[in-house]
């Protein structure tokens, strides 16, 4: 049972790569081509011409005009990818910063939560002492009179 490629350990990559993507020697000739930001194409004669050296063949022209626009296509993807990046740095960042502050309302919210049920324990203490005078002067007056 062959496992997937990407279970396999210690095997060579450029020959995954190759199964995979069922590459052989013409097809690695032209992602060099895509893969260089100023490719070669080769000459029937054997050497090398490059993209706007005069070269007459309107096939060649048009491969030259589709690498060039796959060439920008791809820039611009990885220039919106580091952007992208960068962006999700600063949402990290901010999430970050909210994190801590949301820690930091915690904390006081808790602390005051419990100066408050200090304070309206004082509060309902001091009531009771009242109401407690209240009515033991009211007790005081009641025997004061009634002894008399």
């Amino acid at each position: 049972v062959a496992m997937p490629p990407k279970f396999r350990r210690g095997q060579n990559e450029d020959q995954d790569r190759v199964q995979l993507l069922g590459l052989d020697s013409s097809d690695e000739e032209e992602e060099e081509i895509f893969l260089n930001s100023s490719p070669h194409v080769p000459h029937h004669s054997g050497r090398a011409v490059r993209p706007g050296q005069g070269h007459d063949d309107p096939k060649i022209k048009q491969v030259q005009t589709q690498v060039s626009g796959v060439i920008n296509v791809m820039r611009d993807n990885i220039n919106k990818v580091l952007e992208r990046g960068d962006k999700l740095e600063d949402l990290e960042e901010k999430s970050e910063g909210l994190a801590e502050s949301a820690s930091h309302f915690r904390v006081s919210a808790r602390r005051l939560e419990r100066k408050m049920w200090w304070k309206n324990c004082r509060l309902k203490l001091i009531l009771a002492g009242i109401v407690l005078a209240i009515i033991a002067i009211i007790l005081i007056i009641i025997i004061v009179k009634t002894r008399k």
